[in-house]
């Protein structure tokens, strides 16, 4: 299988968005069970809204800012952001998601080797890139750790009901 990255384009939106709806809905369903209808119903019931949002807005994203999708037999695959903060020299692999269909291929570690060398040829010095640390989360982070991210600050997100 030959994975092949190209710049986003417009006409790549309802394919990239319908990667991105299937592949974080086992973790937005994660979050529903461990949060609970009332939190998760305020802090995230619009998430599929949020992300079509967030693909609404590539075109005024700016300079430091990139989109790529991967494509797999002609097809869209999967889709990587990258976000250079160049007087930090860091770079960062923002949004991204593999079709659930094609995942475990090796889609995914195309992609964050690829959006490495393009935040590497912007002058990013470091990169990094955050994730959960629930089971949902667990293919991404082995993908990130074979294209050699090893550093990890755990963090968390507590909520309480009022």
């Amino acid at each position: 299988m030959t994975v092949t990255l190209r710049p986003y384009t417009p006409a790549d939106y309802q394919p990239a968005l319908d990667i991105c709806i299937a592949a974080f809905a086992p973790i937005h369903e994660g979050f529903a069970e461990a949060l609970g209808p009332k939190v998760f119903a305020l802090q995230y019931h619009d998430w599929k809204e949020r992300y079509a949002e967030t693909f609404n807005g590539i075109a005024s994203a700016g300079e430091t800012t990139k989109v790529y999708v991967a494509e797999v037999d002609g097809a869209v695959a999967g889709f990587v952001f990258t976000v250079l903060d160049a007087a930090r020299k860091t770079g960062e692999i923002g949004l991204n998601a593999v079709d659930p269909k094609r995942q475990g291929r090796g889609v995914g570690r195309a992609m964050y080797a690829f959006a490495l060398a393009d935040l590497k040829s912007r002058g990013a010095e470091i990169a990094y890139v955050g994730t959960g640390g629930d089971v949902a989360h667990g293919s991404a982070r082995r993908a990130y750790e074979a294209v050699g991210f090893d550093k990890v600050i755990p963090s968390l997100h507590l909520f309480k009901t009022l």
